[in-house]
Formats: C-alpha cells, structure tokens, sequence
C-alpha cells in the first residue's frame, strides 16, 4: 500500500492497487476506506471487466490512487480460473500509469500464470530462517518461471538488535543481496494504523519513511530500465509488485 501511495504522491503517476488477499487484505483497510465489492464482482463475472466498469468499481483513495480488494466472506470460496485477474491487468494498463499488485504466496501458487503479466517483483521478507528459506525457494521459483521479471529483495520489520538470522546468514543463503532495509519502528506502524494512513505517508522523513522512498526509487528505475527509458518524472510505466508475506 506504501508503494502505491508513493507512486501516486512523490512520482505523480496514476496508480492501480489490486490486492489479491481475497478474503483477508488490508489494502482498503490500510486507507481507512470500504473496498467494495468491485474486485468480488469482477471474479463472479469476468464478461463485465471493461474499462466503465473499472471506472465504477475502484475505490479512489486520492485523484492519482484508486484501489480494487475484496473482504469476501468467510464461507464464501472465491472460485476462479484466475482469467478475471487477468483481464483486469489488461484494463489497468490501459487506465493507468502504475499497477501495483499484491500477490500472497498462496495467489502464487494457484495462478502462476499471472507472473507472465509482471515485469517487476518485489519480495517483502523477515529475517527469520523459516523466510530464508521461503526467499529461496520463491526466488527459484521466480527464476524458472518468471525470468523476464526483475527482482527486489526487501527485508521488513528489520530489528538490528533482535535478528533471527544476521544479514550475512541471510544474503549467504539466498544467494544473492537484500536490496533495501526496511526497519521496524512500531510508534510509526501504530500511528499510521490510528489515522487510517500509510506507513509511508506518516513515516516522512524519518528512517522508515526514507526507506520506503527508496524502495519507489528502485522499482522507478528498475522499471524504466525495462521499458528501455532514462529515468524520469512522469510518462508511462507499468510497474507491478509481487508481494510475498514470509510470516505466519
């Protein structure tokens, strides 16, 4: 959702974020906003996915941020072949500069076909052995699968004085470096959760917020790398993110 956020606010660009945790994501609840039933009706009836229905179903958070999740009942399994997801890639591209799509692990593993729709992954991990060896199968998977994909390795809720697994444990592991740190500052994650905003708006200056803005720099000239481009303000960009919770 920060990630979303700043590249609707410091990059200026027209912003889509699809959160695939059908029955229990936070990426309205994160905004202090309802989600709707946009993205349930979308599953339920594909033909409909167009781009009038794109304009009616997303929740705007901002002018430049609009948001498609679910909070699908319980009892209620969300029964696809993952084509709607597909489709509303497709109508993203057409609407908007960014799409920003948050992709849990379990998302992964039943549509897999929806990795050849992104050109840029970030994997969200902890410091923790069990996220040591999720990062790696992930990453294999990533390779395999989804070469085209450029690839962010972010660790979050980084504890320096409390590590599982020390950083040169974790990057031997995995084979290859953590791109960005993103450290654990609990007052922020709770103020931000308090005013229905986030993490990155509130974070601002401090070494969080500074942490996230360097993340949107990477995924920023990550992406316009891939689109043969300089980097710069503004213009087109497709830029998705693959977002896997490496926590119970």
């Amino acid at each position: 959702t920060s990630l979303a956020w700043l590249l609707s606010e410091q990059a200026k660009r027209s912003t889509a974020l699809l959160d695939l945790d059908l029955h229990f994501g936070t990426g309205a609840l994160t905004l202090d906003l309802e989600p709707g039933r946009g993205l349930v009706d979308a599953i339920e009836n594909p033909s409909r996915i167009d781009g009038l229905f794109i304009e009616r179903a997303m929740v705007r958070a901002s002018d430049k941020l609009a948001i498609l999740s679910a909070e699908a009942p319980i009892h209620q399994p969300m029964l696809t072949d993952g084509g709607a997801f597909h489709q509303l890639e497709e109508e993203f591209r057409t609407a908007f500069e960014c799409s920003v799509v948050d992709l849990p692990r379990h998302m992964l593993i039943q549509f897999p076909q929806l990795m050849a729709d992104f050109n840029l992954t970030v994997v969200v991990t902890e410091m923790t052995l069990a996220s040591a060896r999720d990062t790696i199968r992930l990453l294999s998977w990533l390779r395999a699968n989804a070469p085209h994909a450029k690839t962010l390795v972010v660790a979050n809720k980084v504890q320096a004085s409390a590590l599982e697994i020390s950083r040169k444990d974790f990057e031997q592991s995995i084979e290859r470096k953590i791109d960005i740190i993103l450290p654990y500052d609990m007052r922020i994650a709770a103020q931000a959760a308090k005013l229905g905003k986030p993490v990155a708006e509130v974070a601002k200056t401090s070494k969080l917020g500074l942490a996230h803005r360097s993340v949107v720099g990477n995924v920023l000239e990550m992406a316009d790398e891939e689109a043969g481009a300089k980097p710069k303000k503004g213009g087109s960009l497709r830029s998705e993110e693959h977002t896997s919770e490496l926590q119970s």
